[in-house]
């Protein structure tokens, strides 16, 4: 059993999930034709000879191995989360009769295991090969021995540049359920990375486990002009999950808002 920790997310308005010892600086993305390139082929996490690669995301520190350290325990927290998630997400929205009478709440949290840095010891990482900045944020890129029975290539690209993943997203990769996570821009560039990181959790739980309702209703009063029609809809799901895997993370350029494309499967399923 892990020792769970627990993180809730409370919104205000409905929103769709799809759903370093030393002083210097961590080396730049190189400028130029090819620091897109350089920039996908480093957060293409997809399996690769035996390997599954976890990114990690910090925000830049003045020492560059604080820097590193940090992003390696989200790395670390991402290798939690392979082994066993939990989550549960719910929306409430309600509209009435009038053309600003709206409400919208979204509750959400996830639950994996709270001792996730004893997982550092597991992966595998190089202090000059596998970190990169970008936005303003630290990533590495940390290997763990394993294997996912997949045949996918996230890395495919569609029109600008965005990967196709996200206008055509697949419902399963194999035997995995798809889910892709979106975070609008936040203040930190790190803090949008995992957020949508997050978001592609709930997203895979929705598609597993989703349950919503519905009721549409009318006002009548006396006259034309009193008559308003309103709605009540709320969606809920809840499920564990096991080997949830990132596969590809894609930054808009125009927005820096964040897309993530996971995987993962329904613990219980077909038991």
């Amino acid at each position: 059993m892990f020792r769970p920790l627990r993180a809730c997310l409370l919104l205000t308005l409905l929103l769709p999930v799809v759903l370093i010892t030393g002083c210097s600086s961590p080396p730049p993305v190189p400028q130029g034709s090819g620091e897109d390139e350089v920039l996908r082929k480093f957060m293409d996490t997809s399996p690769s000879d035996g390997k599954l690669f976890f990114l990690g995301v910090a925000g830049i520190r003045s020492r560059r191995q604080e820097s590193i350290d940090l992003a390696l325990e989200e790395a670390a927290r991402r290798l939690a989360m392979f082994h066993e998630v939990e989550g549960e997400f719910s929306t409430l929205s309600n509209r009435g009769g009038r053309l600003l009478d709206y409400r919208a709440e979204t509750s959400a949290s996830l639950t994996y295991d709270g001792d996730y840095k004893n997982y550092l010891e597991d992966l595998e990482f190089n202090n000059d090969t596998d970190v990169l900045e970008s936005e303003n944020a630290v990533f590495v890129r940390a290997r763990y021995s394993g294997s996912l029975n997949i045949g996918f290539n996230p890395s495919m690209q569609g029109q600008d540049g965005k990967p196709f993943w996200i206008e055509t997203p697949p419902a399963m990769i194999g035997d995995y359920t798809v889910g892709v996570g979106f975070a609008g821009r936040r203040n930190a560039h790190k803090d949008t990375v995992i957020a949508s990181c997050e978001n592609a959790v709930f997203s895979v739980i929705c598609n597993v486990a989703a349950v919503s309702w519905g009721q549409n209703f009318d006002y009548r009063g006396v006259g034309f002009l009193a008559i308003a029609s309103g709605s009540t809809q709320r969606l809920d799901a809840s499920a564990s999950l096991s080997e949830f895997y990132v596969l590809d993370t894609w930054t808009d350029p125009a927005d820096k808002s964040v897309w993530t494309l996971a995987i993962a499967k329904k613990i219980g399923e077909g038991q």
